[in-house]
């Protein structure tokens, strides 16, 4: 699964990761704001710009999921059909996106995703 750090960042938090593939194959293309596409196997950078768009997204994809009145999002996945996502897990994770990016730009340095 991919997990993400500040560039030149020695310390992780635990957290910043995705809990699971299915939350990462739904995640995956609401937050594919960069430059460049998700190197799933690889690093993928995001500059403090794409930090900034991935805030701004991040927010709307939470505002969404709270009006949702259901603890559990329907997905498609591709290889398992359909999976039942905890809203407060997406919710989590989005939440570990946002504090990694704001923290990335208060820094002036890039995050960076590592695929597995």
């Amino acid at each position: 699964m991919i997990s993400w750090n500040i560039a030149n960042s020695k310390e992780s938090p635990n957290s910043w990761y995705f809990p699971s593939f299915e939350i990462q194959e739904y995640l995956l293309p609401i937050i594919n704001v960069g430059g460049q596409n998700f190197n799933e196997y690889g690093q993928t950078k995001y500059s403090i710009e794409d930090c900034r768009r991935l805030i701004n997204t991040i927010h709307f994809a939470k505002e969404t999921l709270t009006m949702m009145p259901k603890a559990v999002v329907r997905y498609e996945t591709i290889e398992k059909g359909l999976a039942s996502l905890d809203k407060n897990g997406i919710i989590t994770t989005l939440d570990n996106l946002s504090s990694a990016a704001e923290l990335a730009i208060k820094q002036e340095t890039c995050l960076v995703f590592y695929g597995d």
